[in-house]
Protein backbone atom coordinates (compact mmCIF):
# COMPACT_ATOMS: atom_id res chain seq x y z
CA UNK A 1 0.00 0.00 0.00
CA UNK A 2 1.07 3.52 -0.55
CA UNK A 3 2.83 5.56 2.17
CA UNK A 4 0.64 8.35 2.30
CA UNK A 5 2.45 9.68 5.69
CA UNK A 6 4.13 12.68 4.01
CA UNK A 7 0.48 13.68 2.33
CA UNK A 8 -1.10 13.16 5.68
CA UNK A 9 1.65 15.70 7.26
CA UNK A 10 1.39 18.04 4.25
CA UNK A 11 -2.72 18.62 4.86
CA UNK A 12 -2.01 19.28 8.65
CA UNK A 13 0.72 22.14 7.74
CA UNK A 14 -2.03 23.72 6.05
CA UNK A 15 -4.29 24.03 9.18
CA UNK A 16 -6.79 21.77 7.45
CA UNK A 17 -9.53 20.72 9.81
CA UNK A 18 -8.99 16.50 11.32
CA UNK A 19 -12.40 15.16 9.37
CA UNK A 20 -10.47 16.49 6.16
CA UNK A 21 -7.62 15.20 6.37
CA UNK A 22 -8.58 11.74 7.35
CA UNK A 23 -11.59 12.20 4.41
CA UNK A 24 -8.51 12.93 2.25
CA UNK A 25 -6.43 10.49 3.37
CA UNK A 26 -9.20 7.82 3.21
CA UNK A 27 -10.23 8.93 -0.34
CA UNK A 28 -6.37 8.15 -1.19
CA UNK A 29 -6.22 4.87 0.32
CA UNK A 30 -9.15 3.96 -2.52
CA UNK A 31 -7.58 5.36 -5.10
CA UNK A 32 -3.83 3.14 -4.22
CA UNK A 33 -5.31 0.50 -4.29
CA UNK A 34 -7.39 0.57 -7.73
CA UNK A 35 -3.97 2.07 -9.35
CA UNK A 36 -2.36 -0.91 -7.55
CA UNK A 37 -4.91 -3.22 -9.03
CA UNK A 38 -5.07 -1.68 -12.42
CA UNK A 39 -1.45 -1.01 -12.80
CA UNK A 40 0.36 -4.02 -10.87
CA UNK A 41 2.85 -1.45 -8.90
CA UNK A 42 2.43 0.92 -5.75
CA UNK A 43 0.88 4.54 -6.47
CA UNK A 44 3.54 7.47 -5.63
CA UNK A 45 3.51 10.97 -6.94
CA UNK A 46 6.34 10.25 -9.91
CA UNK A 47 4.20 7.48 -11.46
CA UNK A 48 0.79 9.19 -11.46
CA UNK A 49 -0.53 10.29 -15.36
CA UNK A 50 -3.39 12.04 -16.48
CA UNK A 51 -4.83 8.48 -17.42
CA UNK A 52 -4.50 7.24 -14.52
CA UNK A 53 -6.82 9.79 -12.76
CA UNK A 54 -9.29 9.55 -15.70
CA UNK A 55 -9.71 5.71 -15.94
CA UNK A 56 -10.20 5.91 -12.44
CA UNK A 57 -12.96 8.75 -12.51
CA UNK A 58 -14.67 6.21 -15.20
CA UNK A 59 -14.51 3.74 -12.90
CA UNK A 60 -16.21 5.15 -10.27
CA UNK A 61 -19.06 6.00 -11.96
CA UNK A 62 -19.28 3.35 -14.76
CA UNK A 63 -18.78 0.23 -12.27
CA UNK A 64 -19.51 1.38 -8.99
CA UNK A 65 -22.19 3.90 -9.68
CA UNK A 66 -21.15 6.16 -7.40
CA UNK A 67 -22.85 9.58 -7.22
CA UNK A 68 -21.00 12.82 -8.24
CA UNK A 69 -20.62 14.08 -4.95
CA UNK A 70 -18.50 11.50 -4.13
CA UNK A 71 -16.45 11.30 -7.72
CA UNK A 72 -15.81 14.90 -7.44
CA UNK A 73 -14.53 14.45 -3.76
CA UNK A 74 -12.17 11.94 -4.71
CA UNK A 75 -11.10 13.79 -7.43
CA UNK A 76 -10.29 16.55 -4.80
CA UNK A 77 -8.12 14.03 -2.97
CA UNK A 78 -5.84 13.51 -5.91
CA UNK A 79 -5.74 17.00 -6.53
CA UNK A 80 -4.39 18.09 -3.17
CA UNK A 81 -2.22 15.29 -3.69
CA UNK A 82 -1.04 16.32 -6.94
CA UNK A 83 -0.22 19.84 -5.14
CA UNK A 84 1.74 17.84 -2.43
CA UNK A 85 3.59 16.26 -4.74
CA UNK A 86 4.90 18.93 -6.54
CA UNK A 87 5.69 20.91 -3.60
CA UNK A 88 8.22 17.99 -2.90
CA UNK A 89 9.87 18.19 -6.57
CA UNK A 90 8.10 14.08 -7.11
CA UNK A 91 5.84 15.55 -10.13
CA UNK A 92 6.57 17.63 -13.01
CA UNK A 93 3.75 17.92 -15.18
CA UNK A 94 -0.45 17.84 -14.82
CA UNK A 95 -2.18 14.48 -14.16
CA UNK A 96 -5.10 16.18 -13.24
CA UNK A 97 -4.99 17.58 -17.39
CA UNK A 98 -8.18 17.24 -19.09
CA UNK A 99 -9.98 16.04 -15.99
CA UNK A 100 -13.21 17.54 -15.06
CA UNK A 101 -15.97 17.30 -11.93
CA UNK A 102 -19.02 15.65 -12.96
CA UNK A 103 -21.58 17.70 -12.70
CA UNK A 104 -24.07 17.89 -9.97
CA UNK A 105 -27.71 19.39 -9.33
CA UNK A 106 -26.81 22.40 -7.63
CA UNK A 107 -29.01 22.45 -4.42
CA UNK A 108 -28.62 24.28 -0.98
CA UNK A 109 -26.75 22.25 1.64
CA UNK A 110 -28.89 20.07 4.25
CA UNK A 111 -30.18 22.18 7.14
CA UNK A 112 -32.66 22.08 9.37
CA UNK A 113 -36.49 22.73 8.68
CA UNK A 114 -38.41 24.82 11.42
CA UNK A 115 -39.93 21.34 12.64
CA UNK A 116 -36.69 19.46 12.97
CA UNK A 117 -35.17 22.70 14.78
CA UNK A 118 -38.08 22.54 17.81
CA UNK A 119 -37.72 18.71 18.03
CA UNK A 120 -34.04 19.20 18.44
CA UNK A 121 -34.20 21.99 21.10
CA UNK A 122 -37.01 20.41 23.19
CA UNK A 123 -34.39 16.89 23.00
CA UNK A 124 -32.03 19.72 24.44
CA UNK A 125 -34.27 20.52 27.23
CA UNK A 126 -35.45 17.02 27.94
CA UNK A 127 -31.47 15.63 28.23
CA UNK A 128 -30.86 18.34 31.27
CA UNK A 129 -34.18 17.26 32.45
CA UNK A 130 -34.10 14.11 32.54
CA UNK A 131 -30.55 13.26 34.14
CA UNK A 132 -30.59 10.92 36.64
CA UNK A 133 -27.00 11.47 37.83
CA UNK A 134 -24.87 14.36 38.20
CA UNK A 135 -22.33 13.83 36.16
CA UNK A 136 -25.26 12.65 33.40
CA UNK A 137 -26.52 16.46 34.14
CA UNK A 138 -23.29 18.14 33.45
CA UNK A 139 -22.65 16.35 30.76
CA UNK A 140 -25.95 17.55 29.29
CA UNK A 141 -25.43 20.95 29.72
CA UNK A 142 -22.43 21.20 28.31
CA UNK A 143 -23.87 19.02 24.71
CA UNK A 144 -26.70 21.94 25.03
CA UNK A 145 -23.79 24.29 25.24
CA UNK A 146 -22.41 22.75 22.21
CA UNK A 147 -25.20 22.13 20.17
CA UNK A 148 -26.42 25.45 20.55
CA UNK A 149 -22.75 27.27 20.45
CA UNK A 150 -22.63 25.66 16.63
CA UNK A 151 -26.53 25.92 16.05
CA UNK A 152 -26.54 29.84 16.58
CA UNK A 153 -23.01 31.17 16.40
CA UNK A 154 -22.38 28.65 13.24
CA UNK A 155 -18.90 27.34 14.44
CA UNK A 156 -16.94 24.82 12.58
CA UNK A 157 -16.30 21.46 14.85
CA UNK A 158 -12.36 22.35 15.21
CA UNK A 159 -13.33 26.07 15.93
CA UNK A 160 -15.13 24.96 18.71
CA UNK A 161 -13.41 22.72 20.29
CA UNK A 162 -10.54 24.79 20.45
CA UNK A 163 -12.16 27.18 22.33
CA UNK A 164 -10.65 28.27 25.25
CA UNK A 165 -13.07 29.91 28.93
CA UNK A 166 -11.47 32.97 27.68
CA UNK A 167 -12.37 33.64 24.39
CA UNK A 168 -16.21 34.08 25.86
CA UNK A 169 -17.45 37.15 26.38
CA UNK A 170 -20.76 37.16 28.46
CA UNK A 171 -22.52 40.14 29.32
CA UNK A 172 -26.69 41.08 30.61
CA UNK A 173 -27.92 41.96 27.10
CA UNK A 174 -24.86 40.93 25.14
CA UNK A 175 -22.11 38.48 24.19
CA UNK A 176 -19.40 37.03 21.78
CA UNK A 177 -17.11 34.12 21.20
CA UNK A 178 -13.55 34.91 19.61
CA UNK A 179 -12.52 32.56 17.19
CA UNK A 180 -8.76 32.33 17.14
CA UNK A 181 -8.49 29.38 15.19
CA UNK A 182 -10.78 29.65 11.92
CA UNK A 183 -10.06 27.79 8.85
CA UNK A 184 -6.77 29.20 7.30
CA UNK A 185 -5.77 30.82 10.36
CA UNK A 186 -8.16 33.50 10.03
CA UNK A 187 -10.14 35.51 13.30
CA UNK A 188 -13.48 36.52 14.00
CA UNK A 189 -16.10 37.24 16.47
CA UNK A 190 -19.27 36.23 16.55
CA UNK A 191 -22.32 37.88 18.81
CA UNK A 192 -24.04 35.56 20.92
CA UNK A 193 -27.96 35.52 21.18
CA UNK A 194 -29.64 34.91 24.61
CA UNK A 195 -30.04 31.90 24.18
CA UNK A 196 -26.99 30.91 23.54
CA UNK A 197 -25.83 33.05 26.47
CA UNK A 198 -27.61 31.40 28.60
CA UNK A 199 -26.45 27.99 27.95
CA UNK A 200 -22.98 29.53 28.53
CA UNK A 201 -23.51 30.27 31.61
CA UNK A 202 -25.16 27.43 32.98
CA UNK A 203 -22.27 25.16 31.55
CA UNK A 204 -19.55 27.61 33.38
CA UNK A 205 -21.18 27.23 36.91
CA UNK A 206 -21.02 23.38 36.34
CA UNK A 207 -17.86 22.93 34.36
CA UNK A 208 -15.15 20.82 35.97
CA UNK A 209 -12.39 22.61 37.83
CA UNK A 210 -9.65 21.42 35.99
CA UNK A 211 -6.47 22.93 34.61
CA UNK A 212 -7.06 23.16 31.10
CA UNK A 213 -7.84 26.42 29.69
CA UNK A 214 -10.41 24.85 27.35
CA UNK A 215 -13.80 25.53 27.28
CA UNK A 216 -14.96 22.10 26.58
CA UNK A 217 -14.00 19.70 28.59
CA UNK A 218 -14.40 16.17 28.99
CA UNK A 219 -14.93 13.39 31.60
CA UNK A 220 -10.79 13.26 31.99
CA UNK A 221 -10.49 16.97 32.07
CA UNK A 222 -8.70 17.34 28.83
CA UNK A 223 -10.25 19.19 25.64
CA UNK A 224 -13.37 17.69 23.68
CA UNK A 225 -11.73 16.39 20.40
CA UNK A 226 -13.19 16.62 16.84
CA UNK A 227 -14.96 13.28 16.56
CA UNK A 228 -16.09 13.29 20.53
CA UNK A 229 -18.12 15.89 19.24
CA UNK A 230 -19.71 14.29 16.04
CA UNK A 231 -20.24 11.49 17.92
CA UNK A 232 -22.09 12.96 20.98
CA UNK A 233 -24.13 15.40 18.22
CA UNK A 234 -24.93 12.78 16.09
CA UNK A 235 -26.28 10.61 19.26
CA UNK A 236 -28.42 13.82 19.85
CA UNK A 237 -29.74 14.27 16.64
CA UNK A 238 -30.79 10.27 16.51
CA UNK A 239 -33.20 10.69 19.77
CA UNK A 240 -34.34 14.04 18.48
CA UNK A 241 -35.13 12.22 15.27
CA UNK A 242 -33.10 14.22 13.29
CA UNK A 243 -30.31 13.52 11.23
CA UNK A 244 -27.37 15.73 12.74
CA UNK A 245 -24.13 16.65 12.36
CA UNK A 246 -22.00 19.80 13.24
CA UNK A 247 -22.07 20.21 9.69
CA UNK A 248 -25.38 20.65 9.49
CA UNK A 249 -26.02 23.18 12.01
CA UNK A 250 -23.40 25.25 10.60
CA UNK A 251 -25.63 25.51 7.65
CA UNK A 252 -29.13 25.46 9.80
CA UNK A 253 -27.55 28.71 11.46
CA UNK A 254 -26.65 30.34 7.71
CA UNK A 255 -30.30 29.54 6.23
CA UNK A 256 -31.90 31.10 9.11
CA UNK A 257 -29.61 34.54 8.96
CA UNK A 258 -30.49 34.49 5.09
CA UNK A 259 -34.18 33.40 6.03
CA UNK A 260 -34.55 36.61 8.11
CA UNK A 261 -33.32 38.64 5.75
CA UNK A 262 -29.40 38.98 6.84
CA UNK A 263 -27.41 40.49 3.86
CA UNK A 264 -24.72 37.90 2.33
CA UNK A 265 -21.57 40.34 3.30
CA UNK A 266 -22.98 39.94 6.67
CA UNK A 267 -23.15 36.29 6.58
CA UNK A 268 -20.12 35.99 4.96
CA UNK A 269 -18.24 37.51 8.27
CA UNK A 270 -20.35 35.76 10.32
CA UNK A 271 -19.10 32.53 9.00
CA UNK A 272 -15.70 33.54 8.42
CA UNK A 273 -16.12 32.83 4.29
CA UNK A 274 -13.47 34.72 2.71
CA UNK A 275 -15.87 34.96 -0.85
CA UNK A 276 -19.60 35.71 -1.30
CA UNK A 277 -19.83 32.69 -3.21
CA UNK A 278 -19.60 30.33 -0.86
CA UNK A 279 -21.81 32.01 1.05
CA UNK A 280 -24.55 31.97 -1.98
CA UNK A 281 -24.70 28.04 -1.21
CA UNK A 282 -27.30 29.13 0.98
CA UNK A 283 -29.46 31.17 -1.50
CA UNK A 284 -29.66 27.58 -3.48
CA UNK A 285 -32.98 25.54 -2.24
CA UNK A 286 -31.83 22.32 -0.24
CA UNK A 287 -33.78 18.69 -0.92
CA UNK A 288 -36.29 19.68 1.88
CA UNK A 289 -37.48 22.42 -0.29
CA UNK A 290 -37.51 20.82 -3.26
CA UNK A 291 -39.62 18.52 -1.53
CA UNK A 292 -42.06 21.03 -0.17
CA UNK A 293 -42.54 22.72 -3.38
CA UNK A 294 -43.16 19.36 -5.03
CA UNK A 295 -45.71 18.30 -1.76
CA UNK A 296 -47.59 21.79 -2.66
CA UNK A 297 -48.94 20.85 -5.83
CA UNK A 298 -50.18 17.16 -5.00
CA UNK A 299 -53.93 16.50 -5.02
Amino acid sequence: MADLAGFREYLESLGRAELTVRGYVQDMRDFARWFEGTNGVELSPERLTSQDVREYRQHLLAVRRAKPALVNRRIAAIRAYVRWGRREGLIQGNPLEGVRPVREQERGPRWLTRQERNALLRELELMVQGARTAHWRVQAIRDRAVVLLMLHAGLRVGELVSLEVGDIELGERSGEVRVRHGKGGKERTVPLNAEVRRALREWLEVRPKVESPHLFVGKGGGRLRDSGVQRRVAEIGRRAGVELTPHVLRHTFARMLVEAGVGLERVAALLGHESLDTTKVYLTPSMADLQEAVERVSG
